[in-house]
């Protein structure tokens, strides 16, 4: 085959070609974005944060004042268990955790940046 006959196949067919790259750079399109919300989603629910329970069990609310919690750390109220710090919700339950203030050992909300009762920052 020669240089010519080569640059006339490449050349020939783009018609033919594009019907097929359209549809398929839409469908790749689709699940990019379909993976961007999935993660976004993922990400704003707590999925993957992995939560320790307490002295190695679940406590309940009940027993939440009589144990030791790491000072500052995120808790859920709910089910006990301890988080890593940032994380906004339960990876259990999905509830909303809190956390002692520092200053007065007042219960507030994880992600509030005072405490509602001495005024100190989180």
């Amino acid at each position: 085959m020669d240089l010519k006959a080569l640059i006339e196949s490449l050349a020939s067919g783009w018609a033919e070609r594009l019907t097929i790259l359209v549809p398929l750079a839409l469908v790749a399109g689709l699940g990019l974005y379909v993976a961007y919300l999935l993660i976004g989603y993922l990400r704003a629910s707590n999925v993957g944060i992995e939560a320790e329970a307490v002295g190695g069990e679940v406590i309940t609310p009940e027993d939440a004042a009589t144990v030791a919690l790491p000072a500052g750390a995120p808790y859920c109220p709910v089910d006990g268990l301890v988080h890593p710090p940032g994380a906004a919700y339960c990876a259990r339950c999905e509830a909303d955790l809190a956390r002692d203030c520092q200053t007065c050992g007042t219960r507030v909300g994880a992600m509030d940046a005072m405490c509602f009762n001495c005024g100190a920052r989180q």
